[in-house]
Parts: structure tokens; C-alpha cells; sequence
């Protein structure tokens, strides 16, 4: 086949070829072997030689059948899989289009360094041989390998695996690119990489022969679909399931059942539920026997169950909600837009509701997806939980690290009525306090440049903020005391020290700055040592306007035409290094305006 396909034998394109495959299907087999040229060690694919001659009667014979079957049995209209196959089976047997389909996926996920992707480098292509970088990992559902490794621990988190792999696939359903159609278990694995960070794994991704772009209209009502199952709306539920899947009153029982893997009374209550042991029953019996079963049990058998997280599917199901909620505003936006300006008042105020509405859901879903009442008190009594929220300077990051630790207080005293009037369980660490004072600026060898870009990550006392870190790592014991941080006093433009006490009840501690996720120096250490880091992400242009109207507020600069000079010369410029480099996080929280968000309307 390679003489056919390439003119040339094997031997003239490989140093060394294994004959035995290391992984066969249906199509194709993949083997092991070397590049002639540069020693890389490869995967190549090759197709089973007479399968092209085959395929079209396959089709055929497939299609008669289903006519057939059609003509006696009217119920059982099945001419639809045989249209899909039609469509589908060309495309699998084209490698190179796989090959295509791979490098325009890699370079999507590229630009999204939160989700840890890796599709293995295509080498060449043709239509029955794909040479490609060869990446080698274990399977999603080897808790073996993810927890316990084979001579020592591995640290892989399950339900980190599970998380990535959500996020990886709304990715596919919800943004601008196209959807890998075959995530089975062979196609999909997992591999340790501590160079990375957190998450310190790599999820690879096999077999690209068969995808879909899907219409955007279609992205839309099905994200709507997702977010009417969340909210428990059937009528919602009835409306996008017709509009996504043409599916009839009669048929969305059966629907809802198959798409969530739940039973359908538990859909129409709380889908985020965990499955009972009698539900997991129930969703089978219910169908009866035979195959209609069988593919209700196989659409059922859940990834989480499979790798025992603790979450079960809420989590994932939470990160579903995100990219749903985030469709639905932008189109609401771009509704906007064409009506006309997006200032006209009428459409300022839908668009201050679309906002608002999305942003409750980001928030809300941050909250929950983190649970993060559940982890302090899953904590052992001598840690602490740390957290590091950061992002660009008018990013509102600020606002989101105290509403989270307000609302921990809040919520534990909701829990624990006896200890409401007790310490709070979290604490609010902003990273001001750490600014150098003007005294140590004028110190430095350039002070001029030193006070103009104060701000900047160099005007920091990253040694001293790192030393807090390590403090409030140690393990808690009786003996232990309250630990300061220093704050900062704008009115006089310098530290105070020793002014944040964070107190041993303080078992969570959020901590909220710029650099907080800088892969630099003390920063990148003290990011080591967080349990967790997020951050905010928003537009230059959107905190551009926020940071204008924030220096002259602040009296920082006397009027618009400085505050713009002192954003553009400075902050923009710390918020780009902030940005290019940003260590990988664990969330990411988009930060849309909302008046009902701002600190004076939470009663601060």
C-alpha cells in the first residue's frame, strides 16, 4: 500500500517500522516506527488495503435493509443512520482530512491555556496514511494510574480529569470550532505533566477523522435546551428540545432521559441531583428489554462513575451551565448590535438585563462549582484553604474575592446558627499592602521610573508577600496566633503594616491581586503553594473605561485626559505581562458589568 500511495517503500520513509500494531479497528491499524530523516518516533496510521472496495456495497446492502425493514415494520424508520453513515464513513476513511481536522482543532485550543489539550503534530497525510507525532498516555478511567501509579502516586486529580474533559467538549459544542464526533475511551488519554502546573495532566486527544461544524442557530437552542434542563423548566425543555432535535411531546420523556443519563422525573425536578442506586435502576427497567435498553444504559454509564469522583456529575453539569449562559448573552448582544447602537437607551437597558443575568450565572456558578463551604469542611483541622484571584488591573477582581469570602461568613453562619457569632471562617487578603512604599521606591537605582510605573509587578514586595504564603501554609495547631498582612492607605499612598489579621478561624483565606498567577520569581512560588488560583478575565477597552473613571474617583489623577495617560503608560502596560505571562489557573471568571454586582448596591 505505501508503494501505491507514495511511489516509494516503506523502508525509504521509516529507519525502523513495528509490523505489529500497537492499536487496530474497524478502518485502520496503528503502528510504532521511526522517521528516516530525523529520528522522531511516530504513530502511523494505515488503512485496511481493500476496505474502499467494500465500503460502497456496505452502504448499499445497509440502506436496502433499512428500506426493507421500513416497508414491513413502518415503526421502525431507521433510513436516517443509513443517510449518516453515507455521510460519515467517506469522511473517517479520508486521513487526510484527519489530518486537517487535527491541526485546525490544535490550533483552536492553542489560545485557551486553561484547558490542558494536547493533539499529537501531524507529520503528512494522504488519503489511506497518517504519519503523526507519536503521544502515548493511559486511559480517562485508569484510577489506578491517576491515583495510586504503579510504584508511587501519580497525583492526579479525578475529578479534575472530569472537569477538563467538560470544559474540552463544551468547548467544541459551544465555540467557534468543530465538534470531534467519536470521544470514545480508546480515543481519549491521560498523562502526567508537572511542568504544566495545575492541572498537572495532559488530556490527549486520538482520531480525528469525524467531525461537525455545527450551525449556529443550532449552538444557540441547544444551549438554551441545557439551561432550561437546569432550571427544571419543562415547558422550556419541550420548546428547544423540538427546535434541536424535532422531538415531539410523546418522544421527550424518553429524550430528556437519554441526554441527561437521569430519570426523566428527576430531570424535571433537579438534574444536578446525584443518581441513586434506584434511579440507576429505574431508567433501565422502565424501557423493558432488548436493544432500546441497552442504548438507554449505554447513553447512562457516566465518565464520573467510571472514575469515582467526588463530585459526581454537578460539577460538570455547572461547567455545561457556563457555556451555555455565555452563548446566550452573545447572542443577545449581537441582537443588540443589529437593532442599532448598543447605547440607544431602549437597547442599554436590555443589554444592562442581559448582563445582569449572566453574570448572576457566573458568579452562582463559580461559588458552586468550587463548593467551597463543602472543602473547608472537608478540611483537616490544621490546614487552611488558599485561594489566589487575580487578573488585569480594572478586571473586578477585588469585587469577586470579597463577595466570595462575605459570602463563605455568611453561609457557614447559615449552617452553624451556634457559631454565627464566632471568628469567620474566611478571610480577605488584598495584595496592596505589599506595594513598596515611596521611601523604598526612591531607594531603587532608577526612583524616577520606579514611582511612575508604581504598580508594575517590580514595585512589589513579592519576597515579603511570599513569606505570608509559606506562613499561612504551615500546619494550624493549638499554639498557633493570628497572622498580619499589611494593608494600604491610599490617603497617604503607603503601606500600613501588620493591618489584615487573619485569625486561626480563619480556615480559608482569599487572597486578590495582579500577579497572584505571574509565572515569575517569588510569585510563581507563592502561586505553588495555593490550593487554587482563578482568574478574572476581561476586555482592555472595558477596563481601560473602568480604570479612567477609577483614578480620577481615587484622586490619583486630577482629570480624565491624566487618568487616561497614567492607564495607557502604566496599568494596560503591567496588565499585558500579566496576561502573556499567566501561570495555567484552575477558573476562569468572565467579568461582565452589573450594576447589582458593584460593591455600594451589595451594602459595602
Amino acid at each position: 500500500m505505501f508503494i501505491d500511495d507514495t511511489g516509494t517503500p516503506i523502508d525509504s520513509h521509516f529507519e525502523t517500522f513495528e509490523k505489529l500494531p500497537i492499536g487496530a479497528a474497524s478502518l485502520a491499524q496503528v503502528h510504532l516506527a521511526t522517521l528516516k530523516d530525523t529520528g522522531q518516533r511516530v504513530a502511523v496510521k494505515v488503512q485496511h488495503p481493500a476496505l474502499a472496495e467494500w465500503v460502497p456495497l456496505d452502504l448499499a446492502l445497509t440502506r436496502m435493509t433499512f428500506i426493507i425493514l421500513k416497508k414491513f415494520f413502518p415503526e421502525y424508520d431507521l433510513e436516517w443512520l443509513s443517510n449518516e453513515m453515507e455521510l460519515s464513513l467517506p469522511q473517517e476513511l479520508d486521513f487526510a482530512l484527519e489530518g486537517s481536522n487535527a491541526l485546525r482543532t490544535k490550533q483552536h485550543f492553542s489560545n485557551i491555556r486553561d484547558i490542558p489539550l494536547v493533539i499529537p503534530d501531524i507529520i503528512w497525510g494522504l488519503k489511506r496514511i497518517l504519519v503523526m507525532e507519536y503521544v502515548s498516555g493511559h486511559r480517562t478511567d485508569d484510577v489506578t494510574y491517576l491515583a495510586d501509579g504503579y510504584s508511587d502516586s501519580n497525583g492526579i486529580d479525578r475529578d479534575e480529569v472530569s472537569a477538563s474533559l467538560a470544559r474540552c467538549f463544551n468547548e467544541m459544542i459551544f465555540g467557534d470550532t468543530a465538534l470531534h464526533c467519536d470521544p470514545h475511551g480508546g480515543n481519549i488519554a491521560v498523562r502526567k505533566n508537572e511542568s504544566r502546573g495545575k492541572p498537572n495532566f495532559d488530556i490527549i486527544l486520538y482520531d480525528h477523522g469525524l467531525y461537525r461544524d455545527i450551525p449556529q442557530q443550532l449552538r444557540r437552542s441547544y444551549a438554551k435546551l441545557w439551561l432550561a434542563v437546569m432550571d427544571a423548566d419543562e415547558h422550556g425543555m419541550r420548546k428547544y428540545a423540538h427546535e434541536v432535535a424535532g422531538v415531539t411531546d410523546e418522544q421527550f420523556p424518553l429524550f430528556a432521559s437519554a441526554i441527561t443519563g437521569r430519570d426523566y422525573r428527576a430531570v424535571t425536578q433537579s438534574v444536578i441531583s446525584t443518581r441513586s442506586d434506584k434511579e440507576k435502576e429505574e431508567i433501565s427497567g422502565a424501557m423493558g428489554d432488548g436493544l432500546l435498553q441497552q442504548l438507554v444504559q449505554l447513553l447512562a454509564r457516566s465518565l464520573d462513575e467510571s472514575l469515582h469522583t467526588r463530585d459526581g456529575p454537578v460539577r460538570n453539569f455547572l461547567i455545561l451551565a457556563r457555556y451555555c449562559s455565555r452563548t446566550v448573552f452573545r447572542e443577545k448582544v449581537e441582537a443588540f448590535q443589529r437593532d442599532g447602537n448598543l447605547w440607544w437607551p431602549s437597547n442599554l437597558f436590555h443589554f444592562v438585563g442581559a448582563w445582569a443575568s449572566y453574570m448572576r450565572v457566573e458568579i452562582k456558578l463559580s461559588l458552586y462549582e468550587w463548593s467551597l463551604l463543602d472543602k473547608y469542611k472537608e478540611l483537616p483541622a490544621s490546614k487552611r484553604l488558599l485561594i489566589a484571584v487575580s487578573g488585569i488591573p480594572g478586571s473586578g477582581k477585588t469585587t469577586l474575592a470579597s463577595l466570595v469570602v462575605r459570602r463563605l461568613n455568611d453561609l457557614h453562619g447559615q449552617h452553624e446558627p451556634g457559631c454565627a457569632q464566632q471568628a469567620a471562617i474566611a478571610a480577605f487578603v488584598p495584595l496592596d499592602g505589599y506595594h513598596l512604599s515611596r521611601a523604598q521606591l526612591s531607594a531603587l537605582p532608577d526612583p524616577a521610573t520606579a514611582h511612575a510605573r508604581r504598580g508594575a509587578a517590580f514595585t512589589f514586595d513579592a519576597a515579603g508577600f511570599l513569606r505570608l504564603v509559606r506562613t499561612l501554609r504551615e500546619p494550624l495547631c493549638p499554639e498557633s496566633r493570628t497572622v498580619h498582612a499589611p494593608s494600604f492607605d491610599h490617603a497617604v499612598k503607603d503601606p500600613v503594616a501588620d493591618d489584615v489579621p487573619i485569625p486561626t478561624s480563619a480556615r480559608v483565606v482569599v487572597f486578590e491581586g495582579n500577579y497572584l498567577s505571574l509565572n515569575k520569581g517569588p510569585w510563581r512560588e507563592a502561586a505553588g503553594l495555593m490550593d487554587e488560583l482563578w482568574f478574572v478575565e476581561v476586555g482592555f477597552e472595558v477596563a481601560r473605561r473602568r480604570l479612567v473613571g477609577r483614578h480620577v474617583k481615587a484622586g490619583i489623577a486630577r482629570d480624565e485626559e491624566v487618568a487616561e495617560r497614567r492607564v495607557t503608560e502604566n496599568d494596560l502596560v503591567n496588565g499585558r505581562e500579566i496576561v502573556e505571562e499567566r501561570l495555567e489557573v484552575q477558573e476562569v471568571i468572565q467579568s461582565i458589568e452589573d450594576e447589582g454586582w458593584r460593591p455600594e448596591a451589595q451594602g459595602e
